[in-house]
């Protein structure tokens, strides 16, 4: 009964906290929408078929429900739902099964019965916390996707919880006003927003309001709005939005010198902005006379590399005005010849491009792109032609030709890695030896040596890759960097025939950076363990309840509170506006607005330790674990726990927090599925999302396993799934994890069970993994060394960390 008390309580909580009542001229039920469902009570509502198992009672199964559809296991939410529904008289149960089945159906994407639902809790159980207020969110979410009648709905929630989420209700109720044409209404909306408390782009919703005040003809207003947001913001792909819409709304006021004038100062200024293109459309088809050079910089950002000989298109595109600009102004600075050759790559033109590269080097030596002129040859020269002496010619005849150049060791460490990747191994070594040598002050030194031993060591010259490895260790001020090479001293050591040197060496990695990768793996070496070995017996079963009381035993004693103290709940945090908001738009699954209030919340109250504290308890109680783990985490901080091994030593609780079993029917069974060790995955998971089912990248990566998309759709044909997989179904914990494991599985299939290659090709590509694990053999550590990229080698420890970590805390074998 514990989730749906929770649940009712969030509800009561906030509608308490704004002191709202209902309104008896609010309709139970809006403009109903045409469709095949009936809009009476529909079947899929009635009793289930008796079954002659045992059947929970109606609240059990509505906490199976809440907890299948928060894990993304609909059909069975729905299903339980139902039944709950079917099998109680309580108007409390009942309203619960309604409320839970109509936000299952519109995960399901299916909006008629959404509808169709949400009449039945609104007419029926009028004032359960559900029907008085987020009923009617839930409509206008519902009718927006059916483009109808989203607007009452959401002025139907606000009337009924008028200052809770304003801000976010009337933003959405204008953007659907605005789709209806209906911009007098939309606009007093999108004021209404502006005025109401909010952490969102204030600058979006200003450019809304502007936006709306040019339909309606008010330009002066509008302008007066995009001028000020170009005073205000130091973004500069905002600037270009606004000469963008200054220039367009100037023009439609006839006032054709100004709008060019906003034009030309986006090309000039922000070129690399797509606004910025669409200035210089409205220039040149205007016939306006524009900087070649402005415009060749501009064409080139937006990729518009060479002039399209189509007789209605006029605008030149980068090549031509390089080209243009270039003749015309002779004794130019080199800063065209430099984006010339940029725009001849483009163009795949890559001989030609490394030609004007070359003249731009040997004639512009002043130029403030003179630097990246050899870098970006070389890179023509390695990664379009596949020419490897040009290239690291190239780099290294930057370095003779500039030694005092900042950017000197990086084109040792280039040309280095280039030589590397051409399996030309003693080369690769002398020229990161170089980088030791010449420039042992700078950051890259200690890496730098450390490289060379590995290529001494992948050469089987043992006593010169020592010497590289004592030489990076001897340069490392990191502890992370001195762990690494007193690593490799050992495994070289051993390789000598020195096994008890070895043995000696890596008892005192152990110690150099307790937590970290490297200690970590030599003391495996030292047991004798496998990386990523299994416990042999591990013990989910702890009392986590107990476990907060004793943390909150601790936290009196830690930051010398009353002894009476009383930790339980959010307590003064129920009265934050930020609590406030984060809990209604969390309850009715508006997951990221939620997880800005309460981020917001967090990094506010970070010096409090108590506060700090009943924040952390409130977010894992709800499940957004994510900022839960964190908040917990700076709750050790505050305490002095700065560092894994410090904080592992507080009580049990953090750590079960920190390193939670999340999920666990979902993962434990995937694990099982797939071969896995369940404390693997957790691991994996950990890592990818923090248990936060909504997250996404900038990759375009999203849910608990970070899947792609269009990796997803194939995953997922690999499973003869008979449906397609599309983003929103990968944010749905069970399917993002059913995907994911089999993945992962499948790579440790193909790679004989290496789950550092594994790891590798759930990151980086199984093509990217298997390139390495050709020059690494079977030796896991110079796997992890020859990987070329330092996203995927640091993935790779974070969860050889966080696994150790976890097979510590649920390992009951000694």
């Amino acid at each position: 009964m514990k989730r749906i008390v929770r649940v009712i309580l969030g509800f009561m909580l906030t509608i308490i906290l704004v002191s709202c009542t209902l309104s008896s001229n609010i309709p139970s039920v809006l403009p109903e929408i045409t469709t095949s469902t009936p809009s009476a009570t529909p079947a899929i509502l009635s009793s289930p078929t008796p079954s002659p198992t045992y059947t929970p009672i109606p609240s059990v199964r509505i906490e199976n429900a809440d907890k299948a559809l928060f894990e993304g296991d609909i059909e069975n939410a729905m299903a339980d739902y139902r039944a709950a529904y079917g099998d109680s008289s309580d108007p409390t149960i009942k309203a619960a099964a309604l409320w839970g089945l109509a936000r299952a159906q519109y995960t399901d994407d299916r909006s008629a019965d959404v509808l169709a639902t949400l009449q039945q809790l609104n007419s029926r159980y009028p004032n359960s916390p559900y029907a008085m207020g987020p009923s009617y969110f839930l409509q206008g979410q519902t009718y927006s996707q059916m483009k109808d009648y989203a607007a009452q709905a959401y002025q139907a929630y606000l009337t009924m919880r008028p200052g809770v989420i304003d801000s976010y209700v009337q933003n959405l109720r204008g953007d659907a006003l605005f789709s209806a044409n209906e911009y007098s209404d939309a606009l007093a909306a999108y004021e209404a927003a502006q005025s109401a408390p909010h952490l969102d782009d204030a600058f979006a919703l200003q450019i809304k309001i502007a936006q709306i005040r040019t339909q309606i003809g008010d330009y002066a207003t509008a302008i007066s709005i995009y001028n000020s947001i170009m005073s205000s913001t130091n973004n500069d792909y905002t600037k270009s939005q606004m000469d963008y819409l200054l220039g367009e709304a100037n023009l439609t006021l006839n006032k054709t010198d100004a709008a060019y004038g906003f034009f030309r100062d986006a090309i000039a200024n922000y070129p690399v902005s797509s606004w910025s293109w669409l200035c210089l459309n409205e220039l040149v088809n205007a016939k306006i006379t524009v900087n070649d050079l402005d415009r060749g910089l501009t064409d080139y950002y937006a990729g518009a590399y060479q002039y399209t000989p189509n007789p209605t298109d006029t605008l030149s595109a980068a090549l031509n005005a390089f080209d243009r600009y270039i003749a015309a102004n002779p004794g130019n600075d080199g800063t065209a010849h430099y984006y010339r050759a940029l725009t001849l790559r483009g163009m795949k033109n890559y001989n030609s491009a490394v030609n004007e590269f070359t003249y731009f080097i040997q004639h512009y030596s002043t130029n403030p792109h003179w630097v990246d002129g050899w870098t970006q040859k070389a890179n023509t020269q390695w990664d379009n032609l596949n020419d490897s002496k040009a290239a690291t010619d190239t780099l290294l005849g930057f370095v003779k030709a500039s030694p005092a150049s900042d950017q000197a060791p990086d084109a040792l460490m280039s040309a280095a890695s280039i030589f590397e990747q051409d399996n030309q191994l003693e080369p690769a070594a002398l020229v990161w030896e170089r980088v030791s040598n010449e420039y042992s002050g700078n950051d890259q030194a200690p890496t730098a040596v450390f490289k060379a031993g590995i290529m001494r060591y992948r050469e089987s010259k043992y006593s010169d890759a020592l010497k590289d490895f004592q030489r990076s260790l001897a340069l490392s001020t990191q502890a992370e960097d001195q762990a690494r090479a007193n690593l490799w001293i050992g495994k070289t050591e051993q390789q000598l025939g020195e096994a008890s040197d070895a043995q000696k060496t890596w008892q005192q990695t152990q110690g150099i950076d307790p937590g970290g990768y490297y200690s970590l793996r030599a003391r495996d070496i030292l047991m004798g363990r496998d990386p990523f070995a299994s416990s042999s017996q591990t013990n989910f079963n702890f009392d986590l309840t107990s476990e907060r009381k004793d943390a909150d035993s601790w936290m009196r004693l830690t930051f010398n509170l009353p002894a009476g103290t009383d930790l339980t709940g959010p307590g003064p945090l129920a009265l934050d506006p930020r609590f406030v908001r984060g809990t209604e738009l969390w309850n009715l699954g508006q997951s990221e607005d939620a997880r800005l209030e309460f981020e917001d919340l967090r990094n506010s109250i970070s010096d409090d330790p108590v506060l700090t504290y009943r924040l952390s308890n409130y977010l894992l109680d709800i499940g957004l674990y994510r900022s839960g783990i964190f908040a917990a985490r700076q709750v050790l901080t505050l305490a002095g726990k700065n560092d894994n091994p410090s904080s592992l030593l507080a009580p049990s609780y953090f750590n079960h927090v920190r390193y939670g079993l999340y999920y666990n029917d979902l993962i434990s069974s995937a694990a099982q599925a797939n071969g896995l060790d369940p404390l693997f995955l957790f691991s994996v998971v950990r890592q990818e999302s923090l248990f936060e089912s909504f997250a996404g990248s900038t990759a375009g990566a999203i849910g608990l396993m970070q899947i792609i998309p269009s990796t997803g759709a194939s995953i997922a044909s690999s499973l003869n799934l008979q449906f397609d997989v599309g983003p929103d179904q990968l944010y749905l914990p069970e399917m993002s994890l059913k995907l994911g494991a089999h993945y992962l599985a499948s790579n440790q299939r193909s790679f004989n069970g290496n789950l550092y290659m594994a790891l590798a090709a759930y990151d980086a590509g199984p093509g990217n993994a298997y390139q390495w694990s050709k020059l690494s053999g079977n030796d896991p550590d110079l796997f992890l060394e020859t990987i070329r990229y330092s996203e995927p080698r640091q993935y790779i420890q974070s969860i050889y960390e966080i696994y150790t970590i976890y097979r510590t805390l649920y390992s009951s074998a000694p």
